[in-house]
C-alpha cells in the first residue's frame, strides 16, 4: 500500500458510487472525506505557543558581524590631531570606503566591547596628480571620528 493509495483507495469510506455531475452527494459522505483527510499529518504543524513572550535583549553578535567588523575598520589614524582629540574620548579610524555609520558603531562594539555615543564620516576623495608626463589619481579614503561615553577608552594599537 503506497502513501497515496489512503487518498484514492474507497477501503473505510462509504461505498458509495462516485457521484456524477449534477447530482447532490450525502453529508455523509462529505464528512467521512474530511475525517480521512483530517487524520493525515500535514507538514506544516504550529509549534505549541508559550503564554509568555521572552524578554528582548541585545541582538546576539553573529559570526558574520565579526567577520565584517576586521573588513570596516581598516587602521587607526594615529597624527597629532588624532592624539589630542584622544584625549576627549574620541578615536580616528580608517574606514572601508563603503561602510556606513551603523557598519562603523557594530563594529566598534564588537572589537572593543564598547557602544559609541556618535561616529561622524569624513570622506577625502582621491586628488588628479601628475607624474611627469602621467596624470593619475592617488586613493579616496574615509575616516570615522569616534565618540564615546565618559571615562571609556580604547586601546587602538593592539587592534
Amino acid at each position: 500500500m503506497s502513501f497515496f493509495d489512503r487518498f484514492t483507495s474507497k477501503k473505510g469510506k462509504d461505498q458509495q458510487a462516485t457521484p456524477k455531475k449534477g447530482v447532490v452527494t450525502s453529508t455523509s459522505a462529505k464528512d467521512s472525506e474530511k475525517k480521512a483527510f483530517a487524520a493525515v499529518p500535514s507538514g506544516k504543524e504550529q509549534p505549541a505557543k508559550s503564554a509568555t513572550k521572552p524578554a528582548k535583549t541585545a541582538a546576539p553578535v553573529t559570526s558574520d558581524v565579526a567577520h565584517e567588523a576586521h573588513r570596516v575598520l581598516l587602521r587607526p589614524v594615529v597624527t597629532e590631531k588624532s592624539t589630542r582629540v584622544g584625549q576627549q574620548s574620541q578615536y580616528i579610524f580608517e574606514v572601508a570606503l563603503h561602510a556606513s555609520k551603523t557598519d562603523v558603531r557594530q563594529a566598534v562594539l564588537h572589537l572593543f566591547g564598547v557602544r559609541p555615543t556618535a561616529v561622524n564620516m569624513i570622506v577625502q576623495d582621491g586628488k588628479h596628480v601628475r607624474f611627469g608626463r602621467t596624470y593619475g589619481q592617488t586613493i579616496a579614503r574615509k575616516k570615522a571620528v569616534i565618540s564615546l561615553p565618559a571615562g571609556k577608552t580604547i586601546d587602538v594599537f593592539s587592534a
